[in-house]
């Protein structure tokens, strides 16, 4: 596929998925309060809504349309994920949530493809602060296991879906899918420069 079209392909799905994220997070939210789950698959989902929901995430939400793009890579694989450690029961979300489901393989596939050594750091961070993950100084097992950090947690959610701008207007602003790798490029580099100043 020449590069120019490939780029095109990326840059349209990543506005789909820019404007799904807040009903991804709903998504991440079933998975939180399913009981049936095993616990490191809500923990999972947890840590993934954290991370949404986090202002100060690798590439911060206030940069606006370019802050959730980390967002949108981090849940694709957050629900890839959910699926391989789920269990049984995580074989349902498929069927009752397709839009988010149904072309998962197909999107990691692309923004592997695309952002390249990009995702290897994306890939690289999750592995230590998804089940880590902490908002509001509580930890992703805690919004689990306590009610009442559960509720807080899903307003916190439902408070972030109402306040997200992100339209099919919105994303129109995303013409070019450079400025994406560019600020991942810019954050690995300064997580490069801090480890190597400690």
């Amino acid at each position: 596929m020449p590069a120019e079209s490939f780029e095109k392909q990326f840059v349209q799905r990543m506005r789909e998925l820019l404007v799904a994220l807040p009903y991804d997070m709903k998504v991440l939210f079933q998975a939180i309060s399913d009981e049936n789950l095993p616990m490191p698959a809500r923990q999972l989902a947890a840590g993934a809504a954290i991370y949404c929901l986090s202002p100060s995430d690798p590439i911060p939400d206030s940069t606006g349309l370019l802050g959730y793009c980390d967002d949108v890579v981090v849940v694709r694989i957050a629900l890839k994920r959910f699926l391989e450690v789920g269990g049984e029961d995580a074989q349902s979300y498929p069927g009752r949530f397709p839009e988010q489901f149904g072309r998962l393989d197909g999107d990691l596939e692309l923004l592997r493809k695309y952002l390249g050594s990009s995702m290897d750091w994306v890939l690289g961070r999750l592995d230590k602060t998804l089940l880590k993950a902490r908002y509001k100084g509580k930890d992703a097992l805690t919004y689990i296991t306590e009610d009442e950090a559960c509720e807080f947690l899903y307003e916190e959610g439902q408070d972030f879906t109402t306040r997200y701008e992100i339209d099919d207007e919105a994303v129109g602003r995303l013409q070019s899918g450079k400025p994406v790798v560019e600020a991942f490029r810019r954050r690995m580099a300064e997580e490069a420069r801090m480890q190597g100043q400690s």
